[in-house]
């Protein structure tokens, strides 16, 4: 009996899927992403297009899936200096610059459960959650430091590598792909997204929040300028997290 009411559900289901109106929709827009568990990296903006499919279930009810291709980036620049006293009694003053930009290109399908709210013929709120997978298929990273350092023993006011001499510059950097195999970042991303969108009649403007439930590596320094002095050693798995901004119009494709 159980299985004859599922089969039943789910033929019903389907045939409304079938016998309601397809959508079809473009949109375009901007989203800040970030990581978590990180205190160096900032949010940056990125770009994201899409296409996007709507299957009507009833006047308030609808599934929605589609294809994106979207740019989640992150990025340090700034300098921070440490000072410490050896045992033989000399002053060690390092200043650290970083320049860094973690830049990935991703290809997104959403899954989204989605609710109608109409607020008059023309015009309505629409919600909308649930899973998405994404891919990464492109972007590059860099990374550029400069060391300077100086010593002198604990005598009178130390004295920094601008005001004497004896100071020691150390620079360098690398760039490589986001997601090289061997020290990019994981390219597999599975997380979950809500949305709100504003319809008025075939246009469309929303706001949406994404949440990664993998992370983006699994040996991330929690604080990149403690981990390069050796006082914090710690380890992170960060996770990409993000708001994203959008416009779009959507059309009718036809019975099915």
């Amino acid at each position: 009996m159980k299985k004859h009411l599922l089969i039943a559900l789910v033929l019903g289901l389907s045939t409304t899927i079938c016998h309601s109106q397809v959508k079809i929709s473009v949109q375009g827009g901007t989203g800040l992403t970030g990581i978590t568990q990180n205190e160096n990296y900032n949010a940056n903006f990125g770009y994201r297009f899409g296409v996007g499919v709507e299957f009507p279930i009833d006047k308030t009810w609808s599934m929605q899936t589609g294809l994106q291709l979207l740019n989640r980036s992150y990025s340090i620049d700034e300098a921070v200096t440490a000072l410490g006293i050896t045992e033989t009694g000399k002053q060690i003053y390092m200043g650290l610059g970083i320049d860094s930009k973690i830049n990935g290109i991703y290809l997104q399908v959403p899954i989204k459960v989605a609710a109608y709210l109409p607020l008059n013929n023309n015009c309505g709120l629409q919600f909308s959650g649930g899973p998405y997978i994404a891919l990464g298929i492109g972007g590059k990273s860099k990374l550029n430091w400069v060391l300077a350092t100086n010593e002198r023993y604990d005598d009178d006011d130390f004295i920094t590598p601008s005001e004497g001499n004896g100071a020691t510059l150390v620079n360098g950097e690398a760039t490589h792909k986001t997601f090289d195999k061997n020290e990019g970042l994981k390219c597999l991303d599975i997380g979950l997204s809500l949305g709100v969108d504003f319809k008025y009649k075939c246009l469309f403007a929303g706001i949406g929040a994404e949440y990664s439930l993998l992370p983006i590596d699994k040996e991330f320094p929690k604080d990149l300028f403690k981990y390069s002095f050796q006082e914090d050693q710690t380890l992170v798995s960060p996770h990409n997290i993000g708001i994203e901004f959008h416009v779009g119009f959507c059309f009718n494709a036809g019975k099915r």
